[in-house]
């Protein structure tokens, strides 16, 4: 995954995933507040969008999910990588440690 594309997750598990369903704010908002953080940090319009695509409707999409509960992508991912459903798995019995 690209430093863009990560830099975006994060900002929106950070400003969009958090958002209380009742939340107010417009995706209008978020695009402007997304467009100042990454060109603060150093991440081109231009570079955004190839790697991105349309930013106003990737937050749309995110807020509309945040709305209905749904984790962000990639909060998903994190959870998906957590070692203990594997390790819970491999847990069998030795039939070799019988009686």
């Amino acid at each position: 995954m690209s430093a863009t594309k990560e830099f975006f997750e994060t900002w929106l598990q950070e400003n969009v995933g958090d958002l209380p369903a009742e939340s107010e704010v417009s995706v209008a908002v978020l695009v402007q507040q997304f467009e100042q953080d990454a060109d603060a940090a150093g991440y081109g319009h231009e570079v955004r969008q190839d790697e991105i695509g349309d930013i106003e409707e990737a937050i749309a999409e995110a807020l509309k999910k945040a709305r209905a509960g749904e984790a962000p992508q990639a909060a998903v991912a994190v959870e998906e990588s957590d070692p203990t459903p594997v390790m819970e798995a491999l847990e069998v019995d030795d039939p070799k440690s019988g009686p």
